[in-house]
Formats: structure tokens, C-alpha cells, sequence
């Protein structure tokens, strides 16, 4: 354990554990890593106003040009000045830099992979992340903090023009959407095969930025939606899924 003085933004739910996938890829690589830190628990309604007041920089911009902040967030002060990072994959790379391992082959994202990991990340996004909507979003709303609940709602509906109970699909329409994301988990478990390293994860038994990318948006099915989505995904490539799961559990402790 490297004793470290890190404070790491997370977005509270109504479970006793958090469920965003971005905010869990950087806690398992923190849990990793064996780093020492506390948990700041900010609803989303606050994350604007908590992220100016603490100085964390702001992710993107929104459309009529004023900053747009989100979790996850890390505070290192450990460092002087301290550093004020926001955003899964920097903060990942930031803690590679500051905290190196010892041994290189536990290395989250070396420097030659990174442009691999964004091709990996750009692909889980838009195959995976951007199908949720149709089949999860209740599931989301439902284990959200009453707070956030009210401001997913409002945010979501603005953006789609329709209520969300009106946006998932039902019936045939939803078993064939998750037909679409199963073919998506089918091609991983090919790609992860073909790699050929002993153990579950991408790398072997160690882990690396893919596995907190892919294993932070499974960690959302399981928590949200135990009774489907987990359901399904537990039964796909011959309990692959369970066995990728529990070769992670070491690292999912919540601080």
C-alpha cells in the first residue's frame, strides 16, 4: 500500500455502492495501484458548483460555452502544489505517471498502448455505452439518489423530447436491442481469446486501462439492473462474464 494523501470525486446512488461507469474505471485503478484515499460523495445536481469551489478544471464545454464539469475528479495532495484533475482516462494516466509500479508488466497503460486504449475506449462508447438508453435508463433513474433522480430526469427528457418511461423499448423491439449489445460482448470474448494470455482479464491477471473501461461499465449493469441486464450478461459466452467479474473482485472495494 503506497500511502498517499488522494481525494477521489464519486457520484453518491441509492445503493450502498456507486454506479457510474467512468467514476468505477478510476477507482479500480486506484484499488489497484494500492494508493490511500478518501471518497468525496457529490450528488450531480452539485458537481458544478463543488468542482469551482475545490479549483478541478472543467471536462468539455457545453453548447453555449460555459465550462461543463463532471465525475470523476481526484485531488492528490500529496503532490505541491496539489494536483486538480478531472476526467477517467488523464486521471488514469496521471496516477501512471506519479505512481509508477515497480514491476512494468503491472502497468495500467503504458505509454506504446495508450493509442490502442482510445481505440478501445472509442469503441466500448459507441457500441456499447451509446445503446444503453433504450434498455437501462428506468433501471438507472430508479437506483439514482431522489436528488438526482429529479435532474436525470429533467436533463434526459430535455434532450430527447419524450419522457423517459417513453424512450425504453419493450417487447420484441428490447429483446432484439440487447441481442445488438450481446453481439458487441461476443466480439470482446473473441478479440479477449485470440489474445491468448493465461487468466480473464485482457492482460493476463493484471490489470490494464481496457479492463477498467470494460469492467466499470459492467460493474454499472450489475448494480443497476441485477434482475435483467446482469441476468442476460451472466449468461453470455459460457459464463465469461461471471469468471472476468470475479477475477476483478480484489480491486472493487468502495473507501
Amino acid at each position: 500500500m503506497t500511502t498517499t494523501n488522494i481525494v477521489f470525486l464519486d457520484i453518491p446512488t441509492a445503493l450502498p455502492v456507486p454506479f457510474s461507469p467512468n467514476t468505477w474505471k478510476v477507482r479500480l485503478a486506484l484499488n489497484y495501484k494500492k494508493l490511500t484515499y478518501v471518497t468525496k460523495w457529490v450528488e450531480t445536481t452539485n458537481i458544478s458548483s463543488v468542482c469551482k469551489s475545490l479549483g478541478i478544471p472543467p471536462t468539455s464545454t457545453l453548447p453555449d460555452g460555459t465550462p461543463k464539469y463532471t465525475l470523476p475528479a481526484l485531488i492528490d495532495n500529496s503532490t505541491s502544489p496539489p494536483a486538480l484533475l478531472s476526467d477517467s482516462t488523464p486521471i488514469i494516466e496521471y496516477l501512471e505517471r506519479t505512481y509508477p509500479d515497480s514491476d512494468s508488466s503491472r502497468a495500467l497503460c503504458a505509454p506504446a498502448s495508450r493509442a490502442l486504449h482510445a481505440l478501445f475506449e472509442y469503441h466500448v462508447a459507441h457500441s456499447i455505452t451509446a445503446q444503453l438508453l433504450p434498455v437501462m435508463v428506468m433501471h438507472m433513474h430508479d437506483k439514482k439518489t431522489p436528488q438526482d433522480r429529479i435532474h436525470f430526469r429533467k436533463r434526459t427528457e430535455a434532450a430527447f423530447g419524450k419522457k423517459l418511461e417513453d424512450l425504453e423499448l419493450r417487447g420484441k423491439d428490447r429483446e432484439a436491442h440487447w441481442k445488438k449489445i450481446e453481439d458487441v460482448f461476443d466480439l470482446l470474448a473473441t478479440f479477449m481469446q485470440a489474445g491468448g494470455t493465461a487468466g480473464e482479464l485482457f492482460t493476463g491477471s493484471n490489470l490494464s486501462l481496457a479492463d477498467c473501461i470494460l469492467a466499470g461499465l459492467l460493474l454499472t449493469f450489475r448494480y443497476t439492473s441485477p434482475d435483467e441486464a446482469w441476468i442476460k450478461i451472466s449468461t453470455w459466452n459460457d459464463g465469461k462474464w461471471i469468471r472476468y467479474m470475479s477475477a476483478l473482485e480484489e480491486w472493487m472495494a468502495v473507501v
